[in-house]
């Protein structure tokens, strides 16, 4: 094929550039830049760049940090001038919120399979492009959308995940073949074997606390179906930590990456739970409906139980977890009582069973309480506090006999054990507990 003059090339970009919405700007005297924005931007460089191939058109798709973080497509023609085109995303957007996190993460299963699986190096920003995304995404099994992935990724993202994909590949590019999996059939596997343990165990309040892994990595021939068999937490979590020392199955938990990206053993049975937290005593008064139990040395760092259920409601009890400078998260009723009955102490009364002494306010219910807050030291005169909690809402009612009855509880244990029960449930709110699953942080 004869070779197209300058002239001719720049009418035929014109042409695929026609039906887009793009903004011509001189960028110096020998220089222009077309700006165009497309909900299919991968799209429409695979067609310029393929034109330019067919016409013979040396071409570069570079990084220019400052227009962003998809290849930008320059061309240097013959009299040496040069034309910049810049793809930016047009409508749809990335969303926010649960959108936003389904995209990216499933994005950064896509990413990393093309360094595994296509280009088994690892990727740079030059590397984006659609012919690459096509190749990955067989072995890229997520329930994004794959025009949305290679489209619609806010360029910070684009940047997290290269990084991502890239941190993978350092630590496991040599230990096999894998598939990235998010919202998966054999993803929805894993959960189900939890969710049906954790019925009958009642260890977690969510699944997040269990393992708060957002992609998995499978690697090639291993079915997670494997572990369906398990029938405890404990078992359960034994299988986990083999498969992933095997390079089997490994959870990957995300964050936004800004640097290179590394990677943290979160939950490793060989790891030692790094923690200060014990119990350092316990505290509430006759008014309030919370209590309060002192895990740190600072002095917010403790452990808030009440209800976080509204004014009328009788639900919701819990602890929250307090820092020096933020809270950490929370351990709800049913996990705090799988917590106490690992460590052989009484488990608290059921959320409905309290709801219901509070709003029936029976002598002998109040009469209960009061008798554990002069056990607890906060009262004297049992008759005379037991007539004050009947005057009190249902809301108070409900919380703080739960409350009084876990401090007394942890008062009559004995330290270590009430330690060991401190350290749970504060390894529990930050998703490291020593029945959560292994997994590995990337950030």
């Amino acid at each position: 094929m004869q070779k197209m003059t300058d002239g001719e090339v720049l009418i035929a970009i014109n042409n695929v550039l026609q039906p887009v919405k793009k903004q011509v700007l001189k960028a110096g005297p020998k220089s222009t830049k077309i700006r165009v924005s497309s909900p299919q931007r991968a799209e429409l460089q695979q067609t310029i760049t393929s034109q330019l191939t067919a016409f013979g058109v040396k071409y570069t798709n570079d990084i220019i940090k400052s227009e962003s973080s998809f290849p930008v497509t320059n061309i240097r023609f013959r009299d040496n001038s040069n034309l910049r085109i810049v793809y930016k995303k047009l409508g749809g957007g990335s969303g926010a919120g649960a959108a936003l996190t389904k995209l990216s993460e499933s994005s950064q299963a896509l990413y990393a399979a093309l360094v595994f699986n296509v280009l088994k190096r690892p990727m740079s920003n030059k590397d984006v492009n659609l012919d690459n995304f096509v190749k990955a995404s067989s072995t890229a099994i997520t329930d994004e959308n794959f025009n949305s992935m290679v489209n619609n990724l806010p360029d910070d993202w684009v940047n997290s995940s290269i990084a991502g994909a890239n941190a993978l590949w350092r630590r496991y590019g040599t230990k096999g073949k894998f598939t990235f999996h998010r919202g998966s059939p054999q993803v929805a596997q894993i959960e189900g074997t939890f969710t049906a343990i954790n019925k009958s165990e009642g260890a977690f309040g969510n699944l997040n606390k269990w393992s708060p892994a957002d992609i998995y990595m499978i690697s090639s021939g291993y079915n997670p179906a494997t572990i369906a068999n398990e029938k405890t937490l404990k078992g359960l979590n034994v299988a986990m930590w083999e498969n992933l020392k095997a390079n089997k199955l490994i959870g990957v938990s995300l964050k936004k990456i800004t640097g290179s990206g590394t990677i943290s053993n979160m939950n490793f049975p060989t790891d030692r739970k790094q923690t200060t937290a014990e119990f350092r005593g316990a505290t509430t008064n006759m008014d309030a409906m919370d209590g309060y139990v002192k895990w740190g040395v600072g002095n917010n760092e403790r452990i808030q139980f009440r209800s976080f259920g509204g004014e009328t409601s009788l639900t919701g009890w819990q602890g929250e977890i307090k820092g020096a400078s933020a809270n950490q998260g929370k351990i709800s009723l049913g996990p705090m009582n799988f917590v106490l009955r690992t460590h052989g102490l009484a488990p608290l009364p059921e959320s409905k069973v309290s709801a219901r002494l509070a709003t029936e306010n029976s002598p002998q219910h109040a009469a209960t309480i009061a008798n554990l807050m002069v056990q607890f030291g906060i009262a004297d005169d049992l008759q005379g506090t037991a007539e004050m909690i009947q005057q009190k809402s249902n809301k108070y009612r409900y919380s703080k006999y739960l409350v009084m009855v876990l401090l007394n509880t942890l008062n009559s244990a004995p330290k270590q054990i009430a330690d060991e029960v401190v350290q749970d449930m504060y390894l529990y709110a930050s998703s490291q507990a020593s029945y959560s699953a292994p997994y590995i942080k990337l950030q």
